[in-house]
């Protein structure tokens, strides 16, 4: 995937974005993220990879970094006023972090207006690449976030029950997504009430939800078919021993296109 990106090297309004996810904690994301940043750093791309975990921020101890003076904390409580004087230097060439939030509950619920103020300077940061070291779980602080990327990556173990939460974070990401798209706000009770944990409408997946669109409104279904088409998350199954571990992926895989009508790209494995 470095190699590729390389292909992208270019002017820094190019940048790429790419926030790395995952239903379950524990399943590698700080390690991905880390090691996918060090990978384009090395291949000499300014890469600056953000911990957005405000839950339980250890990037910077995956780096091998001291907690710095100013982190993601400073510039949500309003101490610092630009993102990018919190972004430091790193050991590694070409490669910067913005650490986490420190240790201070408030901090896990952020107002709306701090999140799309936090959106916007992530977009204006200078690099080429930037990575999103995202938190456990489907808020919707973290799906706004995985959604934002240019490319979303869904870790997960070879383990059923990593593996269920891989799909309700693909399933809630995508329902997400729609719910901020202008074209859908007339469906959208109908979009909520398939992500309801009640979902009394039974509607289980992407593809069900099209087929009710489609009996309720045909050219909206037509918008929302294009919308499923246009969703391409990615993949990475980590802590993998055997062959069968390794085909887990490919089984996910195949169940993400059959019972959600999404293409799901596996990228590799750990």
């Amino acid at each position: 995937m470095a190699e590729q990106a390389h292909s992208q090297r270019g002017p820094y309004y190019q940048k790429q974005i790419w926030a790395i996810g995952g239903g379950k904690g524990g399943v590698g994301k700080s390690l991905i993220s880390s090691s996918l940043a060090f990978a384009l750093a090395k291949h000499g791309l300014d890469t600056i990879v953000i911990d957005l975990d405000l839950g339980g921020a250890n990037l910077h101890t995956v780096l091998g970094q001291a907690p710095p003076q100013r982190c993601l904390s400073d510039f949500l409580n309003g101490s610092v006023v630009e993102l990018a004087d919190c972004v430091v230097p790193t050991q590694f060439a070409n490669l910067r972090m913005i650490a986490g939030a420190k240790d201070d509950l408030k901090i896990t619920q952020i107002t709306s207006e701090k999140k799309l103020r936090l959106l916007d300077q992530i977009k204006n940061l200078r690099a080429q690449f930037i990575i999103l070291d995202l938190g456990a779980g489907t808020s919707d602080y973290t799906l706004e976030f995985f959604n934002f990327a240019h490319t979303g990556i869904i870790t997960a173990l070879p383990e059923p029950t990593s593996i269920e939460n891989a799909y309700r974070f693909l399933k809630a990401s995508y329902y997400n997504r729609l719910v901020e798209m202008p074209q859908f706000q007339s469906i959208r009770g109908l979009i909520e009430a398939a992500m309801s944990p009640s979902n009394k409408l039974g509607i289980q997946s992407p593809q069900q939800l099209l087929n009710e669109v489609n009996f309720q409104n045909p050219a909206l279904a037509a918008e929302l078919k294009k919308a499923i088409q246009g969703y391409r998350p990615k993949l990475v199954v980590n802590q993998t021993r055997s062959q069968t571990d390794v085909d887990v992926g490919f089984s996910m895989k195949s169940v993400v296109k059959k019972y959600f009508g999404v293409e799901l790209d596996y990228l590799g494995y750990l």
